[in-house]
């Protein structure tokens, strides 16, 4: 029997601001149950507060498995060393790259309007980060954004790049977490929070840093609209995002 379920955001829960309304039903159904919901992102604790909220969800694993809180307030959190984030910033503005920080309670820039920045808000949307000055102290961060290509990327990780999480999810976007960090460890971190196990987890995702979890997960439910690479990898392929992927995955497998 599935006791929790844990969803992507983008490409899953929501295209951009467009969520649809049987999934909304169908959270609810779920809850229902006495099912227990959470959310499992690469975005940031304090994104998802507004879609949290709105969702009634108290669980947000968010950073890629990184910080997992609820109802907004810190239970886990695994942060980047101060001294690599001071480092990579040093880089950034030597190279004049972009680097978005991700906080448990806000998001941080090296620079503002940027153009690869202003390309990822129009195309999946941002919230507006905080401007760091050079003499800001910076707080514990759990994901670094580097807006940079594939080569231009070793000028970060260099030889230590098994050190960390990478996920490009753009060819001039790339996410890097902690070493070991994933979506499926945070979600395993909460699992044994919980006392469940996770034969009574179901997980949905669309994304390449979904693959992890899904198949960690005794349900692992890919979109039909998920990378053709994550499709085998999962246990059942649902609907589209705006086929009511979700709400039929729920009754048909779940539920």
């Amino acid at each position: 029997m599935i006791k929790l379920v844990a969803f992507d955001v983008d490409g899953t829960l929501r295209d951009r601001d467009f969520l649809p309304e049987s999934t909304r039903l169908a959270l609810q159904r779920l809850k229902d149950q006495g099912i227990m919901l959470a959310l499992c992102t690469g975005r940031s604790e304090f994104e998802m507060t507004s879609l949290r909220e709105e969702l009634d969800i108290d669980w947000a694993i968010t950073c890629n498995g990184c910080h997992i809180g609820y109802r907004g307030k810190t239970v886990f959190g695994t942060a980047f060393h101060a001294g690599t984030i001071q480092e990579w910033l040093q880089h950034a503005d030597q190279l004049k790259h972009t680097l978005l920080l991700y906080g448990a309670e806000g998001m941080f820039t090296n620079q503002q309007h940027a153009p690869y920045f202003l390309q990822a808000q129009q195309e999946i949307g941002f919230m507006d980060p905080i401007l760091l000055e050079k003499t800001d102290k910076v707080p514990d961060i759990y994901q670094c954004i580097v807006f940079c290509d594939g080569e231009q990327e070793q000028l970060y990780v260099g030889e230590e790049r098994n050190q960390y999480y990478m996920h490009r999810w753009r060819t001039w976007a790339l996410d890097i977490n902690p070493s070991g960090m994933n979506k499926a460890v945070g979600l395993q971190k909460l699992i044994d929070h919980l006392g469940i196990t996770t034969d009574e987890v179901a997980a949905f995702g669309d994304g390449l840093n979904d693959l992890e979890m899904l198949q960690s997960v005794g349900m692992g439910i890919a979109m039909g609209n998920a990378d053709e690479s994550l499709k085998p990898k999962a246990r059942y392929v649902t609907r589209s995002l705006r086929e009511d992927g979700i709400a039929y995955a729920v009754d048909t497998w779940i539920l």
